[in-house]
């Protein structure tokens, strides 16, 4: 009877230590392809009450960490090992660095190549350029199990994006478990727009950078999203599944051995 009590109260112990390292949350697993290759790489986001993780592979390979209790993000960059990391007094006065960097470099403007000259423009007035209108387009397609309402996004009468929103309702999912996600959109608008130019990043941020007009969260969430450049489509995101999970705390962790590094202002004028 003792030796079955002991083994009661080990288990009862390694079941709260499970459940003080996991949180409830929700995973969504997606593909994206490029249409002109034919390559897909394969993006994951993480949702607690408090904290976002989107992981993605392919050329990007690199993953980025929000906390909404205490407003640090980081930037990893998993194909050098490293990672980026701001406060939001940190993010700051960064910004204001960056900007007086970038007017003091567009004084020889009329020397630089036309790459460099949209990043000083990008980082001067990150939120320059027309908002996208978005229209319903009647495209109502099932994405997987999911019902949708088809939208297009459009500037200037040409068409961006190509959306199949699926409500939170058809998801099984709240509105509210997903309010780390918006108060992530809010932080990268506010915080992080001037910084990103700096960062070795690549398809990471577009997933965060979507305008006020935008139906994506407030009608539900894309499970499916063409882009189009030209007038012709670029490439295609696929949400595969959307699943209620307990989420370990490490996934919130900077893998060990990766050294943190600082933005070079230097860079700038490259």
């Amino acid at each position: 009877m003792i030796a079955i009590k002991r083994l009661f109260v080990i288990g009862l112990m390694v079941c709260m230590s499970v459940s003080a390292n996991a949180e409830d949350g929700i995973f969504i697993l997606s593909k994206t392809k490029t249409l002109e290759n034919g390559k897909v790489a394969t993006s994951e986001i993480f949702l607690t009450a408090d904290k976002m993780l989107v992981k993605n592979s392919g050329a990007d390979n690199s993953s980025i960490i929000f906390d909404g209790k205490t407003e640090v993000f980081t930037f990893i960059d998993n194909k050098r090992k490293e990672y980026y990391q701001f406060d939001k007094p940190t993010l700051l006065q960064l910004k204001e660095q960056i900007k007086m960097m970038a007017k003091m470099m567009q004084q020889f403007a009329s020397n630089m190549p036309a790459e460099q000259k949209a990043k000083f423009d990008q980082i001067l007035n990150p939120n320059s350029g027309d908002l996208m209108t978005y229209k319903v387009n009647g495209m109502n397609n099932k994405v997987g199990s999911w019902k949708t309402v088809g939208y297009d996004g459009l500037n200037e009468g040409n068409k961006l994006l190509q959306l199949n929103i699926a409500s939170y309702n058809t998801l099984g999912v709240s509105e509210s478990e997903f309010g780390v996600m918006k108060q992530m959109m809010n932080y990268f608008k506010e915080n992080l727009q001037e910084v990103v130019a700096l960062l070795p990043t690549g398809g990471s941020f577009s997933q965060l950078n979507f305008d006020e007009n935008s139906p994506i969260l407030k009608d539900g969430i894309p499970v499916k999203t063409i882009a189009y450049k030209d007038g012709k489509a670029t490439n295609e995101n696929v949400v595969e599944s959307l699943n209620k999970k307990d989420i370990s705390a490490d996934q919130f962790k900077v893998p060990a051995g990766y050294k943190q590094q600082q933005i070079n202002m230097q860079s700038m004028g490259r």
